[in-house]
């Protein structure tokens, strides 16, 4: 598959992918998406706060400049990738637009992340066990909202 998360990390350690069919088309969801407010989100809110992260601008962009973040590159109405590394981690999250039909679309989010050295993938693994259910329910979360704002712009 020809993607910008495989362009930037086409080998990786751990991921975590979600995916979810909305009605509406491919160009739309993909600026929903962008501009995608998580702030009405409690269970997104909370996580974020147990995680010790900014929960002032919650509006995707704001979210990804408050915790330093690089929005890296797009292909405009098909796929955008954010670029998360730290020291040692190279992290990348996606979210993929593909058209389904006339007016459904499937958007999947991915993140992939590639342990620099041993010592950090041991580590990074206990990490992973506890944070990565709540990881998912984040994304999973993510997308309910984007779902319900394609219906919203639909209607």
């Amino acid at each position: 598959m020809n993607t910008l998360l495989h362009k930037y990390i086409p080998e990786y350690n751990y991921n975590e992918r979600h995916e979810i069919i909305v009605d509406c088309g491919q160009q739309k969801a993909f600026l929903i998406t962008k501009e995608l407010d998580i702030k009405p989100s409690l269970v997104t809110r909370v996580l974020l706060r147990l995680r010790g992260l900014p929960t002032k601008d919650l509006s995707l962009q704001g979210f990804i400049k408050n915790v330093c973040f690089i929005y890296l590159e797009e292909q405009p109405f098909s796929e955008f990738i954010i670029n998360a590394s730290q020291k040692n981690l190279s992290i990348y999250w996606n979210f993929n637009f593909d058209a389904v039909s006339a007016g459904r679309t499937k958007i999947t989010t991915e993140t992939r992340i590639l342990c620099m050295t041993k010592r950090v993938k041991i580590f990074f693994s206990l990490y992973w066990f506890f944070i990565k259910p709540f990881s998912g329910m984040i994304r999973k979360e993510m997308l309910r909202l984007i779902k319900k704002e394609c219906y919203q712009v639909v209607s």
